[in-house]
């Protein structure tokens, strides 16, 4: 059976890949990236318990550099309503190439990336095209030439929650807002897609599939 390590932030979109690939592989390692997010405390919680949940080993990686950098993912004077805020540049290539550096070393064949299409219009590192080219130089750069694979890739956010509440994945632990807090901020661009979903799936009148609403202890 292949392995994978899996890029797991603690979102709807890295969970459902998570949980999709454990179909078809064993997913070795959990890897959640700390680059100085605002809601890198959230995010680490959720991915740990995701990963507990789904006996998953977990690891949290620094790279705290790219805080440096002018985005509304790292910066509190900014904001994160729109995608153009909240860019950062090269993230998700830093990302994959960290965590094929684990798979090399612990023998794993793939690195699991929670990827959407409706996302992929905004930000080009998550479109098929980049995972085509980033797989072409993993090839190079890694000795078992590790693979990008994202099971997520061609859904949308309604999608992939409808699918996540089909699978009976523990959304109560996934926390997808860019910002901190004790609950989602409801503005942020990641908050109102999965809002449009919740409401295209008509699920408005209930908190039972919220994700971030209460993490239990």
């Amino acid at each position: 059976m292949m392995k994978a390590i899996t890029l797991l932030s603690g979102g709807l979109d890295s969970t459902l890949c998570t949980v999709l690939a454990l179909r078809d592989m064993e997913v070795i390692l959990a890897l959640t990236v700390d680059y100085g997010q605002k809601a890198r405390t959230r995010e680490v919680e959720s991915a740990g318990r995701i990963a507990a949940f789904y006996n998953i080993p977990h690891r949290v990686v620094e790279a705290g550099f790219l805080r440096t950098f002018a985005s509304g993912l790292t910066r509190a004077e900014r904001s994160t309503r729109s995608s153009r805020e909240v860019w950062v540049p090269n993230r998700n290539g830093l990302f994959i190439n960290i965590a094929a550096c684990y798979a090399e070393e612990m023998g794993a064949e793939a690195v699991l990336v929670g990827f959407n299409r409706e996302e992929a219009v905004d930000f080009p590192d998550n479109s098929p095209d980049f995972v085509s080219a980033v797989n072409r130089s993993l090839s190079y750069s890694t000795r078992n030439q590790v693979r990008v694979i994202s099971y997520t890739m061609e859904m949308d956010k309604t999608e992939m929650l409808r699918e996540a509440i089909r699978l009976g994945i523990p959304l109560h632990y996934t926390w997808s807002c860019y910002e901190d807090g004790p609950s989602p901020c409801g503005v942020c661009a990641s908050c109102r897609l999965l809002a449009k979903a919740r409401e295209n799936l008509d699920l408005r009148a209930t908190d039972e599939h919220r994700p971030g609403t209460q993490l239990k202890p």
